[in-house]
């Protein structure tokens, strides 16, 4: 068992239980708990036919301290948790479905910022129109970075360590989460693995592709202060993921 309270903010613990590994503690909580199976991955993997586990990785929405609860709902943010387990399918690491957000009314692309609690991984960020990509960025990030996911951007994580991949991520609470381009193309532009990437054809381009380690994409202001702190303390300061007029307050 993994103690998950310094580096998250909130009393859970990791178990290594495979259909529900999230374990809340005094005052912890979580609105839903979303386990994603193989099954439900196969559509977006690079083998389709690929063994592995029953479950993927694990979201755990709405996560907060029961005491918080009414504040955290009122500032129009949600937070989620989701645990990635480490391993690979066929050649690619193991990884998130991928999608790209929208306000619930779909008019308005959106962005939203993660931050890694344990382990490390790659996040893939791409721009898509009609078929072709772009930009491609490739964000390595390690316990304790941010990744920010610009609005339009379509993204997926990969696990590329040894231990349980956990992170928080922050968005408006009215949000649409549209996976059907990527599980049209069988995911990402890029396929990524261990021995390197490999192009996904079912693209028209993949664009330029750029290799970032997550500091240079933003920095952690506070790298000792677990978001959900900070958005607790300062929801203000977070109001950018809901309206994209408002400026990301630590560029």
């Amino acid at each position: 068992m993994v103690d998950l309270t310094a580096h998250l903010g909130i009393p859970f613990s990791w178990t290594g239980h495979q259909d529900d590994p999230l374990h809340p503690l005094i005052d912890a909580g979580y609105e839903q708990h979303v386990a994603r199976s193989l099954e439900e991955l196969r559509p977006f993997l690079e083998d389709p036919d690929a063994n592995g586990p029953m479950y993927v990785y694990h979201v755990y929405e709405g996560v907060h301290l029961k005491s918080e609860k009414d504040r955290i709902r009122q500032s129009g943010l949600g937070i989620d948790l989701t645990m990635l387990w480490p391993g690979q399918l066929t050649r690619e690491w193991f990884k998130t479905a991928g999608h790209n957000h929208s306000g619930a009314r779909r008019s308005t692309a959106l962005g939203e910022l993660v931050e890694v609690v344990n382990g490390q991984g790659i996040f893939l960020l791409q721009s898509v129109r009609n078929d072709r990509i772009s930009e491609t960025l490739l964000v390595s990030a390690q316990a304790g970075e941010w990744v920010l996911i610009p609005p339009g951007f379509e993204h997926v994580t990969l696990n590329t360590g040894q231990d349980v991949l956990a992170l928080t991520f922050l968005h408006a609470q009215d949000i649409y989460l549209d996976y059907e381009s990527m599980a049209r193309h069988r995911g990402a532009g890029l396929w990524i693995g261990p021995d390197g990437y490999r192009v996904n054809s079912s693209y028209q381009d993949v664009g330029v592709i750029r290799r970032l380690k997550a500091h240079e994409l933003v920095k952690n202001p506070a790298p000792n202060v677990p978001l959900y702190e900070l958005v607790v303390k300062y929801p203000e300061r977070f109001q950018f993921l809901f309206d994209p007029s408002k400026p990301f307050p630590w560029a």
